[in-house]
């Protein structure tokens, strides 16, 4: 029976059965989990000042004091959590907590399991890394994938993440604004906006940034026909 665990996010996770693909994320909070080959999860640490220089075997790249870090049960060496995650394993060769690669199928499969070759390219200073790789050792840029990206794309991923930040800004000063009601038209007006216009942005921002977004238009909205009422009963008034 699959074993059920409490992510740091305080969300129950149940952890995979099989032990051949451990690169596992939480569901909820999509923080990298570390598995071992029985399916155990490493304890993350991080690093003291006095570690500095410890290299993670995945990415080449040194493990700074505030990135979490596990040990591998197997041979001891440190790696980033990240890079445990994204290849399902310890970096070192020969391992027993190396991720095990299917048995040859065929050309087809074979080609597979090959991936993206040994390097890439980072898409930003463009110098040569390993393909497992999630931070480039030489302008340390960090991924959030492992597959090649071009500059492009990384371009559309960062206006992306950008935009994803101003909106969990944006979102619960608009919400607060949406309250007292004495700016209900105004705060109607932009909300719509934002809920039509912007609503893929708000997704990636979370879930909680789109509530507030769809609240904020409702309250608002509430508000603004309270005040066309009072206005429509008060002219009203004075016809009579």
């Amino acid at each position: 029976m699959a074993e059920i665990i409490t992510c740091e996010c305080g969300a129950k996770v149940r952890l995979p059965g099989e032990t051949l693909n451990r690169s596992f994320r939480c569901p909820a909070c999509k923080t990298a989990l570390a598995l071992t080959v029985d399916a155990r999860v490493l304890h993350s640490v991080t690093l003291g000042p006095g570690a500095a220089g410890v290299t993670c075997p995945i990415c080449q790249s040194d493990i700074a004091a505030d990135e979490a870090a596990v040990t591998c049960p197997g041979c001891d060496q440190a790696h980033h959590r990240e890079c445990w995650s994204a290849i399902g394993g310890c970096g070192t060769y020969g391992c027993q907590q190396a991720p095990s690669l299917p048995k040859s199928g065929g050309p087809a499969q074979d080609a597979a399991a090959q991936g993206w070759g040994d390097i890439k390219k980072c898409p930003r200073c463009g110098e040569k890394i390993k393909s497992s790789a999630l931070k480039c050792r030489h302008c340390r840029l960090k991924f959030e994938t492992t597959d090649p990206l071009t500059p492009k794309e990384l371009k559309r991923r960062q206006e992306q993440k950008a935009a994803a930040g101003q909106l969990r800004i944006v979102m619960p000063g608009l919400f607060l604004l949406s309250l007292p009601g004495c700016l209900a038209p105004l705060v109607l007006l932009v909300g719509s906006l934002l809920v039509v216009y912007k609503r893929q942005e708000m997704r990636k921002a979370g879930p909680v940034y789109l509530v507030l977004g769809y609240a904020s238009v409702i309250v608002s909205a509430i508000y603004t026909l309270l005040m066309l009422g009072f206005v429509a009963y008060s002219i009203s008034n004075q016809i009579v």
